[in-house]
């Protein structure tokens, strides 16, 4: 998919998707200018969750210049939303908040010649423990005590994911975990497992990409591997990129600690998504 990046992007910001008790949940459209000649939702879509933990970051991290606006630059209309974090509600209201901005996205994304037939969902650590949930989990993720949600996992075609938190399972007691943060209590095994996207891949899911460094200090690499091997058993389609030396922060600061010629997220990202949201 071919763009000049040179080519002046077009920003919307602060648009309302969803209403909460705390008031409005936003997102921010960068797109580029309609290509001319064309009418109709022509481009595909990129939905960027932004990573920090569950309990800090916002989503002015997706203009990172590797992430959306490379993307943007090359031709997808790309969004990024808030969503809530743990100090202000608790699991599973960031979910909820994901797959509210994905159906906002379905209804409206084709105002912004965007595809509402060619959305992808790529996020960075827990903006990727929530893509995943989002679009590899089954109708409706398992949330003790919670009610299904009303949009049932509104479809994407592709999802990636980086320094993904994947095996929650052996989340320590420690109230101060980000983990027992994100629940408002220390979890359960069942509810420790509801939340793991290994637990919960859903049979025949959509294409993914998975990037991990090796030398992730947070999310230990294995647990990459891990989710690797749950959605190949799912039968779904992987493209795993082990990213050699790669810290915690590779795909939020693409070359610390790395060669320059390292992969930046938004570089794999794009080339899966110029793959699976062609047509």
């Amino acid at each position: 998919m071919a763009f000049s990046e040179a080519a002046a992007l077009e920003f919307t910001g602060g648009i309302p998707y969803a209403m909460r008790p705390e008031g409005a949940l936003r997102l921010d459209v960068l797109s580029p200018p309609a290509a001319p000649g064309t009418a109709g939702p022509s481009r595909p879509v990129a939905i960027f969750l932004h990573g920090g933990g569950w309990h800090e970051g916002d989503r002015g991290a997706a203009m990172h210049p590797w992430l959306a606006p490379l993307l943007a630059a090359r031709g997808f209309v790309t969004v990024a939303p808030t969503y809530r974090l743990s100090g202000t509600a608790t699991w599973p209201a960031p979910l909820d908040d994901a797959m509210d901005a994905v159906a906002w996205v379905h209804e409206h994304i084709a105002e912004f010649g965007g595809d509402p037939s060619r959305i992808g969902l790529w996020g960075y650590s827990a903006g990727a423990h929530l893509a995943a949930l989002a679009a590899l989990a089954g109708p409706s993720v398992p949330s003790p005590g919670a009610s299904p949600h009303p949009h049932a996992h509104p479809p994407v075609r592709a999802v990636a994911l980086a320094a993904c938190p994947s095996d929650l399972r052996d989340t320590p007691a420690d109230p101060g975990n980000e983990v027992n943060r994100l629940l408002g209590h220390r979890g359960t095994p069942a509810e420790l497992s509801a939340i793991s996207p290994v637990c919960q891949v859903r049979a025949s899911p959509p294409p993914v990409l998975i990037a991990h460094g090796t030398a992730d200090q947070i999310v230990p690499f294995a647990q990459g591997e891990a989710l690797r091997d749950a959605v190949r058993a799912a039968g779904g389609v992987v493209e795993w990129h082990p990213i050699e030396g790669g810290s915690h922060s590779w795909a939020d600061a693409p070359v610390a600690g790395l060669d320059e010629s390292a992969p930046s997220f938004g570089s794999l990202a794009a080339a899966f998504f110029d793959r699976t949201l062609a047509s």
